[in-house]
């Protein structure tokens, strides 16, 4: 399918690694211009030159989300660097620690908080006035099948997760006169950095909770955030869309 995203600009967080990473090889394949953000200023370089080695378009800007001042600093090198944003994909993000609620401390969820959902809210913040004014926009946020129905021992990622669910759901409504439509994908568990935890042994029992019987990778969940940022999806907005190998079955 041809997803008319050539020469459309893409700000992608968390774009060092993980499905930030992936996203922009789909993207790179598509001709999308890329202004990849994220707090690994080394690894940000190595995966910026990967892409150029391949014919991406790539810009870099160091970003910690939970900077809002940083973050509109970022959209602004993007309009200086290609003239504008088209794309806003949200990405960055953490884990945390897998325990039980009752046995963590409020200084676990902070980060939590901050770079989950505050950092989604501050880029989709930052990006917002560009997008009206152009009257276009295409925002995808990283959320988590966690985010839809939660799970034990990781009760503030869950909430952190359906927090940004929420967030895209308002948005849409707001910002769809705009013609920007506003979308989040809500990943299984998914073999990334973020979930080194996960071993060979843990993936061989996938089939109790996941009918094609194994856990995610980066390239399954890319190519959905591709389509949702074209404007082949351009009647797709306020979707929270599960891509997690039949899990839940929702």
């Amino acid at each position: 399918m041809e997803l008319g995203l050539n020469q459309k600009v893409a700000l992608i967080t968390g774009g060092a690694s993980g499905l930030g990473r992936m996203t922009a090889e789909y993207m790179r394949r598509d001709g999308v211009k890329l202004v990849l953000a994220d707090l690994n200023t080394d690894l940000l370089d190595r995966t910026a030159a990967e892409l150029r080695s391949r014919g991406g378009e790539v810009e870099t800007v160091t970003l910690d989300v939970r900077d809002y001042e940083a973050c509109r600093a970022a959209v602004d090198h993007a309009i200086t660097s290609y003239g504008g944003v088209d794309i806003l994909v949200n990405s960055a993000g953490i884990g945390g620690e897998v325990q039980f609620f009752a046995d963590s401390d409020p200084s676990d969820w902070m980060d939590l908080i901050d770079i989950n959902f505050r950092g989604v809210a501050n880029c989709c913040r930052a990006v917002t006035d560009h997008m009206r004014e152009k009257r276009y926009g295409k925002i995808v946020s990283l959320a988590s099948e966690a985010g839809r129905a939660n799970e034990k021992r990781m009760v503030l990622y869950g909430a952190t997760k359906g927090g940004v669910i929420s967030l895209t759901r308002g948005l849409a409504l707001e910002l769809g006169r705009y013609q920007i439509t506003v979308n989040a994908v809500c990943p299984g568990v998914t073999k990334t950095p973020m979930t080194p935890w996960i071993d060979d042994e843990m993936e061989q029992h996938a089939d109790r909770f996941y009918p094609l019987g194994r856990f995610g990778r980066p390239e399954d969940i890319a190519p959905m955030i591709t389509f949702l940022s074209s404007d082949e999806a351009s009647w797709i907005t306020g979707q929270a869309i599960s891509i997690s190998g039949g899990f839940g079955r929702s």
